[in-house]
């Protein structure tokens, strides 16, 4: 792959992914595009460049691997349009939604996939309450469950604040892999991520016989800490593709759901708790499990 003077300056990441579409005949992620490259799919001079962002020069010769058969199209994302029975909460200041699976929470480089924070907006705009909207919190695409928004400015210091000094408590529900050897009842993760503390205490609240469901409460908010943190406790969360492996039971999606969260209102200061049910893939799921552990006996 020569770079010519018409591409010097490029970001790499953005190179890979028009080059890496051209072949495949359909856009490449931008997100997997800078996959490839931080995986040492890249090499200048026959070594790896893990540098999604360098400034690509004139007269390189980059050797491009990738391996098409990993590059399998992502799910299409949900058709999603906010409904009033997917409002959990909504005041002059804040509105908090279910967020389905299989949908970005904020808008992504791609101008033509949807966003939960799209479809909020105009759900607010079709209202007439304005298209002032702020993110404050995100959850993966996969992941399901309540997102926090501010829709009026006058929020966004005292909710940013909460979120940045650990005083939202946040409540996940997790399918994961069951290990041979039984977690204990209630443990923390103190381990850091991309040099950064977190901290996730874990709650064990059913054995099933190849699998558990767990709780976990962040104190921290790290990037897939969940995640990254149930996998280094033994416990991969069931369908996670990334941080997962191939551990238990095959799962339709990431079997995490982001089912609580509790904070004081940034403008009243009224303590909030707001609660989202999990969605019916998700318990139709851990049913099935229940009823895998039934047939196979008490474990």
């Amino acid at each position: 792959m020569a770079i010519g003077v018409a591409e010097a300056g490029r970001r790499l990441e953005e190179l890979v992914a028009d080059r890496v579409s051209g072949r495949l005949g359909r856009p490449l992620p931008r997100s997997a595009a800078r996959r490839l490259v931080m995986g040492g799919a890249v090499r200048l001079r026959g070594r790896p460049l893990r540098r999604p962002g360098v400034p690509v020069a004139a007269g390189w010769s980059l050797e491009l691997l990738v391996d098409r058969s990993r590059l399998s199209p992502r799910r299409p994302d949900v058709a999603f349009a906010l409904a009033p029975r997917d409002v959990l909460y909504h005041d002059a200041a804040l509105i908090a939604v279910a967020k389905p699976a299989g949908l970005a929470t904020v808008p992504t480089a791609d101008a033509s996939r949807s966003s939960l924070f799209g479809a909020v907006r105009a759900w607010l705009v079709g209202r007439g309450e304005g298209a002032y909207l702020a993110v404050h919190q995100r959850l993966d695409r996969e992941t399901s469950g309540v997102v926090l928004f501010a829709h009026d400015a006058r929020a966004n210091a005292a909710l940013a604040d909460a979120f940045a000094a650990g005083r939202v408590e946040k409540t996940y529900v997790a399918l994961t892999a069951r290990p041979e050897r039984p977690p204990a009842e209630r443990f923390r993760v103190d381990s850091p991520i991309e040099g950064r503390r977190a901290v996730t205490d874990v709650v064990l609240r059913r054995r099933l016989a190849s699998a558990l469901l767990v709780e976990a409460h962040p104190s921290t908010g790290r990037k897939h800490q969940v995640r990254i943190h149930l996998r280094r406790a033994g416990l991969p969360i069931l369908g996670d593709e990334r941080h997962g492996g191939r551990a238990g039971p095959r799962a339709p999606r990431l079997m995490l759901h982001a089912a609580r969260l509790e904070l004081d209102h940034p403008i009243s200061g009224e303590r909030l708790r707001i609660a989202c049910s999990a969605p019916r893939d998700f318990e139709a799921f851990a049913a099935a499990l229940v009823s895998s552990a039934g047939r196979s006996g008490p474990r």
